[in-house]
């Protein structure tokens, strides 16, 4: 029980951040689990209901695009594969930017977690403040990996 207690070995045991955002297959399942939710919640949220249910089938549309974006973000963030291989785009972050999409995507996806865990709570300002800060600085991390992506490239004087 004390090696689950003990700070240094659990920070060994960790996975390295810096290698889960270099590896290529991020890429594919980012891509397909990113569209996928975000088609999921797409759908749920044009189906027609009535009732007690419109509030349960928008809350489970909107908890799956939020977590379906910062997932597609990530897959857009992950390092490019093969040339051969469906899911090169062309996009090749550096490692600053992904860490900045990472952290970005996480701060967007524990959004409606703060508003699910929060509102029950009593305290639905307050909640929706910290919700609404976490959202608008994480699309902002993600942006700016990519702008800072984008401007790299363009800078870049053609061979």
């Amino acid at each position: 029980m004390d090696r689950f207690v003990d700070v240094g070995h659990v920070a060994e045991t960790l996975p390295d951040l810096t290698a889960a955002l270099a590896d290529p297959r991020l890429r594919r399942f980012g891509l397909t689990g990113g569209v996928s939710l975000v088609g999921v919640g797409a759908l749920l949220s044009l189906a027609p209901t009535t009732g007690g249910w419109a509030f349960w089938s928008n809350a489970v549309a909107a908890t799956l695009v939020f977590i379906g974006v910062p997932l597609l973000c990530l897959g857009l963030a992950a390092p490019d594969p093969d040339p051969s291989s469906l899911f090169h785009l062309g996009i090749d972050l550096t490692e600053t930017q992904r860490r900045a999409v990472a952290a970005g995507s996480l701060c967007v996806t524990l959004t409606p977690i703060v508003l699910a865990v929060g509102t029950p709570l009593g305290l639905p300002s307050l909640v929706l403040v910290v919700a609404a800060t976490s959202a608008v600085f994480g699309t902002v991390l993600i942006l700016t990996g990519f702008v800072a992506w984008t401007a790299a490239t363009l800078a870049e004087p053609t061979s």
